[in-house]
């Protein structure tokens, strides 16, 4: 039996017990608005080229398109339906494949994604209703956060991707809640969930980091039933985990919440850009300054000093994570410019926004300009700087009968970050740009409804059925 200081214990007992009644009303608000939002980038990178090698690989079988299949799951933004430990693989790949989500800053991780792309599948196959779904989800993110908060910041910055190594303890915890688990069953999943637990920030820029959403949202649900089966563990398995991978462990975060603590998902900032989100405050800049030297939208080159054609230098001072993870001068793919500080940077003076298309195969390789605005960026470091905070220096070239010019561009907080967050109108546009393609316009109107009244649904499949193809 677990002591008073087992605070896997703690947080499964408090998880097991919470019901819907006691959520409060923000956190069921901001609930609402992550589910929306990963739908958004998961039905947005349907066609991404690791979604399409995932479904190459583990589909071969047409059958698994047949809708009435019996237990079937959706794959978000594609006709095809398969089981439920598949299909939260597939969509969980879809949803990260952009970098697109949201971030809890204290520790970076992306807490929605794994969440969502185990919770949402499961529950359409066993017919729950939107609270349901919303209890789970919850339950699902408060558990990632904790574990997260109680291995920072060494573990990151050993080279552990933090979402992806505290990813099976987010899909666990919420599939346990949808199962109803008692506490001990919840306290044994957890158990089952940190020997699942991996992910390093070395495959950063390829498709195996998308492996990180994809494959823990599967053993969430593993763990999950391995549990409700009295598959037992041992106690405190979190505590013991957290000491083997990180060297800055404070495990009374894992129980806070239970002793009253915050509700870590209020601190949720959405993304407006598909990138690493301490590149959000450069691109910030980057826009502000091609605003200045644009007309109507359109970048027009000058021989003055604020044309593109003129600019000599960029010179960025950024909190050290901005180097320590996108720091790829050069990105060859899309998933490589998610990366790259340098990309975000040009993309930004280039085309004067920053959407996935920016982020693409194509821009990355075959447009010349943006890679020689990457060139022109050189980057300092001061750790007193927020990772959401950033100055940029802009130089012009000095010419015979005209001066050195430079400009400062000082970013207290980027864009979607809690001191600057989004709107919801914000989010539903974000939404909108994403799935429009796939969904046409009026299915994405319902979806957006539909994810808003989430709380009076009698079953999930009500949503479900509006994001397949």
């Amino acid at each position: 039996m677990a002591n008073a200081k087992d605070e896997t214990r703690q947080l499964a007992t408090f998880l097991s017990q919470l019901k819907y009644e006691q959520l409060p009303q923000e956190v069921v608000d901001i609930a609402k608005a992550s589910i929306l939002n990963i739908i958004g980038c998961a039905i947005g990178s349907s066609d991404a080229s690791p979604r399409r090698k995932a479904i190459a690989a583990l589909l071969p079988d047409k059958s698994v398109e047949t809708p009435s299949a019996p237990g079937a799951a959706t794959i978000w933004g594609r006709p095809e339906r398969t089981d439920v430990e598949t299909a939260t693989f597939l969509n969980g790949i879809a949803a990260t494949a952009g970098d697109y989500d949201d971030t809890l800053l204290r520790t970076v991780i992306h807490p929605s994604c794994t969440a969502i792309t185990a919770v949402l599948p499961w529950a359409e196959v066993h017919h729950l209703s939107g609270k349901e779904l919303i209890l789970g989800f919850v339950a699902a993110f408060e558990t990632q956060a904790a574990v997260a908060n109680a291995i920072s910041p060494s573990h990151y910055d050993n080279g552990w991707h933090i979402t992806g190594s505290t990813g099976s303890f987010s899909a666990t915890g919420g599939i346990a809640k949808l199962l109803q688990l008692t506490p001990d069953q919840f306290a044994a999943a957890l158990g089952h969930a940190s020997s699942m637990a991996s992910g390093t920030r070395a495959v950063f820029g390829t498709d195996t980091k998308t492996l990180h959403v994809g494959l823990h949202g599967r053993n969430g649900i593993v763990a999950g039933k391995l549990a409700q089966h009295n598959f037992g563990s041992c106690p405190a398995p979190i505590e013991a985990w957290a000491r083997l991978v990180s060297t800055t462990v404070d495990t009374g975060c894992i129980g806070e919440l239970a002793r009253g603590g915050p509700w870590q998902i209020l601190t949720t900032a959405f993304k407006p850009y598909p990138c690493g989100v301490v590149i959000h405050p450069l691109i910030d800049a980057c826009l502000e300054v091609f605003r200045s030297f644009s007309i109507n939208g359109e970048v027009k080159a000058t021989e003055g000093p604020r044309g593109l054609d003129d600019l000599a230098e960029i010179q960025v001072t950024a909190n050290p994570q901005l180097v320590r993870l996108c720091n790829v001068r050069h990105p060859r793919t899309g998933l490589e410019t998610i990366f790259s500080l340098y990309h975000g940077c040009a993309v930004a003076l280039v085309y004067g926004r920053a959407t996935p298309a920016e982020f693409s195969d194509d821009v990355a390789a075959n447009d010349p300009l943006v890679h020689s605005i990457r060139d022109r960026v050189s980057v300092q470091t001061d750790p007193k700087l927020r990772d959401d905070e950033a100055y940029l220096t802009f130089t012009s070239s000095s010419k015979a009968n005209s001066p050195q010019a430079t400009r400062t561009v000082y970013i207290k907080h980027a864009t979607g970050s809690l001191g600057n967050p989004m709107t919801k109108v914000q989010l539903e546009e974000k939404f909108l740009n994403q799935t429009e393609k796939y969904l046409g316009r009026e299915k994405v109107r319902k979806v957006i409804e539909t994810c808003w009244k989430l709380d009076s649904m009698e079953d999930v499949c009500e949503l479900v059925r509006l994001l397949a193809t």
